[in-house]
C-alpha cells in the first residue's frame, strides 16, 4: 500500500478528483496525503511601461491566494475523511518540476493528478504537466480524466 501520496492541486474541480481517489487510497493503506500547489514563476514584464511592479504584485497576492485556498481545501477535505494531511505552497518553479521536487522530498511514493485532456496541437506545442510529470517520475503516477 501507498504511505505517503502526493496531490498537486490547482483549487479546480479537476484536481478535486483526484484528491478524491488520493483520499481513498490513503484510507485503504492508512497513509498521509501531501497537498502541493505550484505557482509557476511570474511572466516577464517590460518594466519601461511603468506597470510592471503593480501588475507583478496584485498577480502574485492573486495566486499566492489560490494557492492557499486550494491547500486549505485539500486539509479540509483530509480531515473530513479522517486523512492525516500535510500541505506545500511551491512557488517559483514549473509545476511539473515543482511536483517532482515535492515527491522527492517529501518521501512520497505516488503521484495521484488529475489531467487537463489537452491534446492535438495545443498538447504539443505547450507540453502537458502532466507528460512532464509521467516522463520524470522517478514514483508511479496516477493520472485520472
Amino acid at each position: 500500500m501507498f504511505r505517503r501520496i502526493l496531490v498537486p492541486t490547482d483549487g479546480t474541480e479537476r484536481s478535486t478528483v483526484a484528491l478524491e481517489a488520493a483520499l481513498r487510497l490513503a484510507t485503504l493503506g492508512q497513509g498521509t496525503i501531501v497537498g502541493v500547489h505550484a505557482s509557476p514563476p511570474p511572466y516577464v514584464m517590460a518594466p519601461e511601461l511603468g506597470l510592471a511592479a503593480p501588475i507583478h504584485d496584485a498577480w502574485r497576492q492573486e495566486r499566492e491566494q489560490l494557492g492557499q485556498d486550494a491547500v486549505a481545501y485539500v486539509r479540509r477535505r483530509a480531515g473530513e475523511a479522517g486523512v492525516p494531511c500535510e500541505t506545500l505552497l511551491v512557488t517559483g518553479l514549473p509545476p511539473s518540476e515543482a511536483i517532482i521536487r515535492s515527491a522527492r522530498e517529501q518521501l512520497c511514493d505516488l503521484i495521484v493528478m488529475a489531467s487537463r485532456g489537452r491534446g492535438g496541437l495545443a498538447g504539443r506545442l505547450i507540453g502537458s504537466e502532466t507528460w512532464k510529470v509521467l516522463s520524470h517520475s522517478a514514483i508511479p503516477v496516477l493520472v485520472l480524466r
